[in-house]
Order: C-alpha cells, then structure tokens, then sequence
C-alpha cells in the first residue's frame, strides 16, 4: 500500500482545514457539549473503525475528542486515511445535526 509524502498530505489538507500532519498522522480535534455527546461520536468513529479494519489513535477528555489517523503497518498516511478522515467528518457532521 503506497504511502503519501508529507508534501502530498500537506497539498491534500488543504480540503479538510479542520485536520493536521502531526507525528506521520491525520489529526484533529472536537469539542462537544458534555461527556455523553462525546462518546456518541466515538462509537460512531468505533463503527466505521470496525467496518474498514482501520483503527485510530483515539484520545478523550470530558467533552474533547482527538482522533489520529496512519497506517502503521504502511509507515504512513495512505488513501485509506484520507478516506477514515472524511468518514469521520461526516459522521461529525450527522452527529452534531441530531443533538
């Protein structure tokens, strides 16, 4: 599985301003009203995990959520990333349109 360079993911954040290159990794933060909204989306992200075989670092406190995104297994961010990452968006956006 090809891996992008960090010139490659730079040009590719450009779409998705939410998200940052950090440690060889896809990240970015979310900030929700409480504990219980937050751990709403982290089933969601838990889902979509499970249903690709990928699975983020994930890291919560209270009502803030980190997620980060690599294919360890490729040593680096590869097309599946991108695609968790927008998954992960949408489910974001579902999300935070119900509460």
């Amino acid at each position: 599985m090809p891996t992008y360079s960090p010139e490659e993911v730079r040009a590719r954040l450009v779409f998705y301003p939410e998200w940052r290159l950090e440690n060889n990794a896809l990240t970015r933060s979310f900030e929700f009203g409480d504990f219980l909204e937050a751990w709403g989306f982290l089933t969601q992200v838990a889902l979509l995990a499970e249903r690709h075989n990928h699975h983020p670092e994930i890291w919560n406190t209270y009502n803030k959520v980190r997620i980060a995104w690599t294919t360890h297994e490729a040593g680096g961010i590869t097309e599946k990333d991108f695609t968790l990452l927008e998954e992960t968006d949408r489910a974001y956006a579902t999300y935070r349109t119900r509460l």
